[in-house]
């Protein structure tokens, strides 16, 4: 099917005229008209290429936007990701701290309750505890009772005494075979200051005495000395 062509009729000065043929020739169009035609042509051409351009540039500016946007959405997401992490990061670190904290805490619970000593083991050291001297936090009556049932010996004078059962046959021992005097410098170096404090206690309530022809100490009640 042929296209359909319109005539145009150009009215033009000489002038014009006689300049446009010779750029015609210039650019090697013998016909004018088909130059005419050319320079039409390439004016529709020109301006449907700004056209294009002007559609891409700014289809290209909508896509960047889109584009922009679309990072600015998942970059504030990354860096929220990114943040709870660092959060996540700095409790498992205080964590850890803890963790280790309490395992040292532990430590040092255990090495105490290993190293703490009982009553008793004071008791087996000190050989002798006199209620007197025991501290105020400590409750007497649960502490003597204690050592009671551990297997101490208890002497109930005007003060409790708590003697370690080794130690009290020991002291006897020297008190009643070894000491052949009443001199309180000779019984202070025999039995040394702790029985010697313990000797004190029971002489003051004449649970003991002195025989000066047989140079020897006698219990008074043999049941306090069984």
């Amino acid at each position: 099917m042929n296209e359909k062509v319109v005539r145009i009729t150009i009215e033009l000065d000489s002038d014009t005229y006689r300049r446009l043929i010779e750029k015609a020739e210039s650019e090697g169009y013998s016909v004018l008209n088909d130059y005419i035609l050319y320079l039409i042509k390439k004016s529709i051409a020109e301006t449907i290429n700004v056209n294009v351009e002007y559609v891409f540039s700014k289809l290209k500016n909508r896509i960047t936007r889109i584009v922009q946007d679309e990072f600015n959405k998942y970059s504030s997401i990354i860096t929220e990701i990114r943040n709870q992490l660092a959060d996540v990061y700095e409790k498992i670190d205080s964590l850890n701290k803890t963790i280790e904290e309490l395992k040292k805490s532990e430590k040092t619970s255990l090495k105490t309750k290993a190293g703490r000593k009982t009553g008793i083991d004071r008791l087996r050291e000190e050989k002798v505890v006199f209620e007197s001297n025991l501290p105020r936090y400590i409750q007497s009556d649960r502490f003597f009772n204690y050592l009671e049932r551990e297997g101490a010996i208890v002497l109930r004078l005007k003060e409790r005494v708590a003697v370690d059962p080794d130690y009290w046959s020991l002291f006897k021992k020297i008190l009643f075979e070894e000491i052949s005097s009443d001199n309180d410098d000779e019984i202070r170096e025999k039995l040394g200051k702790t029985g010697y404090d313990l000797f004190l206690k029971i002489r003051d309530e004449a649970l003991i005495y002195y025989d000066p022809k047989r140079r020897k100490w006698f219990p008074s009640s043999k049941d306090f000395f069984k």
